[in-house]
């Protein structure tokens, strides 16, 4: 076994890094997330965009492609890769948004308002598996994570 220098605060004991230990539950988490959502042939991020989508047209009727980036925190060019994607399989179409002459307006298809609708139960039964470890912590883990997602760069 080869001993060197390793320069970190936590090379004798991994588990006391935050992020190191963030990165790994977020990815035992995304990969069981992503094995289900398999069975209804679309990705985590079309799944994300599909969800918002459907979340902001309850709100209001008319939402743009940069409303859906805004309201998911994903990029701009995911958010426009995917919703072409997305179009593609049936699942959202996309017209002249009646407000905004230079945006355009994104709507869920019938078909695609179906796939949310199998969507969601699936992965909101792995969130109470995988998050209901933590019992009667979970409000308070939301609640720090809440912190961290608002907390100012």
């Amino acid at each position: 076994m080869n001993t060197f220098d390793f320069n970190s605060l936590y090379q004798k004991d991994y588990q006391q890094s935050t992020g190191l230990l963030f990165i790994r539950t977020y990815h035992k988490w995304h990969n069981l997330v992503k094995d289900e959502l398999k069975q209804l042939d679309i990705t985590h991020p079309q799944f994300v965009i599909l969800t918002a989508t459907a979340a902001l047209l309850r709100r209001q009727e008319w939402i743009s492609q940069a409303d859906i980036s805004r309201f998911s925190d994903m990029d701009v060019m995911t958010v426009s890769q995917t919703i072409r994607l997305l179009i593609k399989k049936g699942l959202l179409t996309r017209q002249s948004h009646p407000a905004d002459s230079r945006a355009n307006a994104i709507l869920l298809t019938d078909e695609g308002l179906e796939k949310v609708n199998q969507a969601i139960p699936l992965v909101e039964k792995i969130d109470q598996t995988f998050f209901g470890k933590l019992s009667d912590k979970t409000a308070l883990f939301n609640q720090l994570l809440i912190t961290l997602e608002t907390e100012d760069d």
